[in-house]
């Protein structure tokens, strides 16, 4: 299936997820982007940060959070995607799986 159409069905209510999803992600000591960790659906920033504080309460250290968009949450999908299949294929593990 075609990557827009497969983008297009999981994101026929993209209104209402815009504004609600928010990035954890791992920072620089001058609190720039350094890789991505998860997301989080949340209602505003600051209930995004308490769940932060569930998954690790000493985040704020290292992690920080930041409101996205649904297209780079695409983005990462399709990037991290890739990058399991390559890992998978380099490490061998489709000819032991069966895939």
């Amino acid at each position: 299936m075609n990557n827009l159409a497969i983008q297009m069905d999981l994101f026929k209510n993209n209104e209402e997820m815009e504004g609600s999803i928010f990035e954890l992600y791992e920072k620089t000591p001058h609190r720039e982007f350094k890789s991505h960790v998860q997301f989080i659906r949340a209602e505003n920033i600051r209930e995004a940060e308490d769940v932060a504080v569930d998954i690790n309460p000493d985040y704020w250290l290292k992690m920080s959070v930041r409101p996205v968009s649904v297209e780079y949450v695409w983005q990462t999908f399709e990037r991290l995607h890739y990058s399991y299949f390559m890992c998978k294929s380099m490490l061998g593990l489709d000819e032991m799986l069966g895939s």
